[in-house]
């Protein structure tokens, strides 16, 4: 949270001796894809702002692969900071940043038996499967909406994307079987089916954000 607020301040320092005085600073609560938190922003002029924000997710949704049915561990935040571009000088916005701290990761545990690439086994043998997401550092995004301005409660709303890139899939076990050379094999056949399908479907993160703000 200290990184996103410095680096939103770092780019407001680079941008304000441009800029002529800032016209308002605001305080966010926000909820959305990025997860339920706050954000800070600073209008520099009419037509650009700076704005970083800090949120997390709450639940932890449940979903299938390969016949395990596995718990999904969100980020334990999710970070960003950009810039505000405000075309006619009013309230709507198009706006791009980088995204922090995006890698996930998954854990299934059965009380039963596991189906690893098709072989069946025991939940002693397979253990806790746990399945993890490593995105590079950062990820690029753009979004587009509105915000109030100037002093005082006003909404925002954003809508867009971010770009994270493939990421890097590894699957371990914890159970009897995972020194096992033959189990092992089977654990990276299913580990490469869920590096094909995040290839596929985990390189964007819609972006929908509603929030509240209070400017000073």
């Amino acid at each position: 949270m200290k990184r996103t607020f410095v680096a939103a301040m770092l780019v407001a320092a680079v941008l304000l001796p441009s800029a002529g005085r800032a016209q308002s600073f605001g305080l966010a609560g926000r909820a959305g894809s990025l997860g339920v938190g706050g954000e800070v922003n600073l209008d520099l002029n009419r037509f650009i702002g700076v704005r970083g924000g800090v949120g997390s997710i709450p639940m932890q949704p449940t979903g299938t692969f390969s016949d395990v049915e596995y718990t999904v561990k969100p980020p334990s935040s999710l970070q960003n900071v950009g810039v505000d571009l405000y075309p006619l000088g009013g309230h709507f916005r198009l706006s791009g940043g980088f995204l922090f701290k995006h890698d996930i990761a998954l854990e299934g545990v059965s009380h039963a038996s596991y189906e690893i690439n098709g072989v069946s086994y025991s939940a002693a043998e397979a253990g806790t499967l746990t399945a993890s997401f490593t995105y590079s550092s950062t990820a690029p995004y753009a979004t587009l909406g509105f915000s109030g301005r100037g002093r005082g409660f006003g909404l925002s709303f954003d809508v867009g994307a971010a770009s994270l890139g493939q990421p890097t899939v590894a699957l371990a076990a914890s159970g009897s079987m995972r020194d096992n050379a033959i189990f092992q094999q089977n654990l990276r056949q299913d580990q490469a089916d869920m590096q094909d399908k995040a290839n596929k479907y985990m390189k964007i993160l819609p972006i929908v954000s509603l929030g509240i703000r209070f400017g000073i």
